[in-house]
């Protein structure tokens, strides 16, 4: 009886290891999986911010080059017709309104 019993007691024990081990098994490889989402996540972002950052050197480059230059009517020239859409007096302008 007493052999049986500590038979018995093995083999809960086993399946208790067992099952503690495939739990963590399992609990680790969904935790790979869960990282490597977040890392290709993270790389888009990444290269989205690149993107950006080259653009705003791009931008820079353009402000500076116009900063340096002594023609500082020429750039208020062009900030008054690209953002301010002015135009000289006997200029006509068409914008495409068909667009959203």
């Amino acid at each position: 009886m007493a052999k049986k019993k500590k038979k018995d007691e093995k083999d809960v024990l086993k399946y208790v290891t067992v099952t503690i081990i495939v739990i963590t098994g399992l609990a680790c490889f969904g935790s790979i999986i869960s990282t490597q989402a977040t890392l290709t996540e993270k790389r888009e972002e990444l290269r989205e911010l690149e993107m950006k950052t080259e653009e705003m050197r791009s931008q820079n480059e353009e402000y500076q080059r116009l900063f340096n230059a002594d023609d500082i009517n020429s750039y208020k020239e062009k900030l008054a017709i690209e953002n301010m859409n002015y135009a000289y007096p006997n200029e006509i302008r068409f914008y495409d309104t068909s667009r959203n």
